[in-house]
């Protein structure tokens, strides 16, 4: 089995620290994935309400904005390795706060609002964590398979995750599948409590004077226009998405409202997810990573708008299938720039405000799509969230630095 693997691949795995971080990571982006389509699905299914879903999904996703901050300066001052331990067992006991309530005849709405407040605060240690990490465990030669396999965990969790907690919805109900979902966050602890990389390394500036601040980060974002350009166009793209977590619902349930629909559809999603995961970590293009980046943005959109064309099931899971396809290798190419930008002492600060401000785009959207939705439609909002997705890659496509970047690592 190991021979059908790309050799770069086989060469992250043979480095215990990797696989080891690697493994707890994957199963904890299953434990997320789980957790999110089983609660957006107790939502719909309490108050069919878009504006409820829209609330949850700012819940899920706004906390970030001031978590995310802190979370580089923490990343930064203790370690990836330690936070992220604090932050699994953290997530684990605040999911498993859920079934608790339920059994005892406590849960209510607002209940699941707050635990998912609780995550959107945290996620962005994960987040921000696992790039700040992963160029601690291995060579630079093997940053962009290493980049591939982290957003290939994101997407077998999107594989594996929303087929399983839908089938086990309508078996033992949201609260336990929750349940099941707190184990994968305790393992992801575990794990990295043998990782040896990633310790804690106090760095600073000034020749040791002065502590690194995250006003330096921001002069690095603002003064590259790599990074600055590459931060908006994902920012736009997670407004459409955070849109697309309120109407894809309510399109699942004008298709007659099944939890296997909507597992399916997500599947979909991250079924074209891993397979371009993959191609992008082990093949070699002839066009640089930045015009890679614009062409792959502004296809994402348009997959979107063939939603738009669906009145079958099918016809959704092909576009969302191509979503998943185009959308999945832009974290890996412009994480591997951003990781040859960014100075090694910068990384958790510097990661943390990148993906706090994309990440930030996500409950915008939710907001905008469930007040936009009940006026402007169903069609009006699925044209829109690709509208958000596709047009700024053409954008990108005008910028010179950006159109040029990583074309030595495609000759």
């Amino acid at each position: 089995m190991k021979d059908l693997l790309p050799p770069a691949y086989r060469l992250l795995f043979q480095q215990q620290d990797f696989r080891l971080f690697w493994t707890g990571f994957a199963l904890s982006v299953i434990g997320d994935a789980m957790s999110h389509v089983a609660l957006t699905w107790y939502v719909w299914g309490t108050t069919h309400s878009p504006q409820a879903l829209g609330l949850l999904t700012f819940f899920y996703t706004g906390p970030v904005v001031v978590g995310g901050l802190l979370a580089g300066i923490l990343l930064d001052r203790f370690g990836p390795r330690r936070l992220m331990i604090i932050d699994s067992l953290l997530r684990g006991a605040a999911f498993g706060l859920i079934p608790l309530l339920h059994f005892t005849g406590a849960l209510r709405i607002w209940h699941i609002y707050s635990i998912a407040g609780v995550y959107g605060g945290l996620m962005m240690i994960s987040l921000a964590g696992s790039p700040t990490i992963i160029p601690s465990l291995i060579s630079e030669d093997l940053l962009p398979a290493a980049n591939a396999l982290e957003t290939i965990a994101f997407t077998l969790g999107g594989v594996v995750g929303p087929p399983i907690a839908c089938a086990l919805i309508g078996l033992i109900g949201v609260p336990n599948v929750i349940l099941a979902d707190v184990l994968p966050y305790f393992a992801f602890a575990a794990l990295l409590w043998r990782v040896h990389g990633g310790a804690r390394k106090t760095v600073r500036s000034n020749g040791g004077r002065e502590p690194v601040r995250l006003s330096t980060a921001i002069r690095l974002l603002i003064g590259n226009r790599i990074l600055l350009s590459t931060t908006a166009m994902y920012l736009s793209a997670n407004v459409g998405l955070g849109m697309m977590s309120v109407w894809l619902p309510v399109k699942v349930d004008e298709m007659g409202g099944q939890a296997g629909i909507f597992g399916a559809f997500l599947g979909a999603i991250a079924g074209g997810e891993v397979i371009s995961s993959v191609l992008a970590g082990s093949l070699r293009a002839g066009i640089s990573l930045g015009l890679l980046i614009g062409l792959a943005q502004i296809a994402s959109g348009l997959s979107v708008a063939g939603v738009l064309l669906g009145s079958q099931p099918w016809i959704v899971a092909l576009s969302l299938a191509l979503l998943g396809f185009f959308s999945a290798p832009l974290t890996i190419w412009a994480q591997t720039l951003r990781m040859r930008i960014v100075p090694p002492e910068l990384r958790g600060r510097t990661f943390a405000l990148l993906r706090t401000l994309m990440q930030g785009g996500n409950p915008v959207g939710g907001l905008l799509g469930g007040a936009l939705l009940p006026a402007g439609g169903l069609s009006g909002a699925i044209a829109l969230s690709a509208a958000l997705i596709g047009l700024p890659g053409a954008v990108g496509l005008r910028i010179r630095e950006l159109r040029q970047a990583g074309g030595e690592s495609h000759p």
